[in-house]
């Protein structure tokens, strides 16, 4: 008879246990998506106040301290080529065309990068080409456009890649960002 009681007691107890996890998990999460809301309502107020939504604050290159001349005149180069020449366009540009570009070796290039700006180039590369798409999908030009086309416009080979790295930095897809963006 005891060990009835103590069953049922337990399996109770279960219950309840499982029913407040299942509460606290269910608070939390719809807390999370709340926060998330806001913080895009208000990068969303920011954008219609004409300021522009970048995701990725450009490089300011002159900030940055080296130790040699041959590495700031790198930088200058790099900087040239990413803000004036745009080469993060090129859906083909890698460390290794880039760096025979800029006249030297990718190790150089690579470190160059890490150390100084605190990003690998592919992040960097990626920062880039999403800010670029950014401000394709808010001009309203484009809102007909198909990704695969504003996919290509920014660098990408395909549209998978594109929609995944956006969605990676940008917590929300494309076509949802061009939807409310352009509200």
């Amino acid at each position: 008879m005891h060990s009835e009681i103590w069953r049922n007691i337990t399996f109770y107890m279960i219950i309840l246990l499982l029913s407040t996890s299942t509460i606290v998990f269910l608070v939390l999460f719809l807390e999370k998506v709340k926060a998330y809301r806001k913080l895009l309502k208000k990068n969303l107020d920011i954008h219609h106040q004409d300021k522009p939504f970048i995701l990725v604050d450009e490089v300011d290159f002159s900030r940055i301290k080296l130790c040699s001349s041959d590495d700031e005149k790198l930088l200058q180069n790099l900087q040239k080529l990413f803000e004036e020449q745009k080469i993060y366009l090129d859906q083909d540009i890698s460390i290794n065309s880039l760096s025979k570009l800029l006249g030297t070796n990718k190790t150089t290039l690579s470190r160059l990068i890490n150390t100084n700006m605190n990003i690998s180039f592919p992040s960097l590369l990626n920062d880039y080409r999403i800010n670029e798409a950014i401000r394709l999908l808010q001009d309203k030009n484009n809102k007909d456009c198909k990704m695969d086309i504003i996919s290509n416009m920014c660098g990408y080979k395909n549209r998978q890649v594109f929609h995944s790295a956006f969605k990676k930095k940008m917590g929300l897809t494309p076509n949802h960002f061009r939807r409310i963006s352009q509200e």
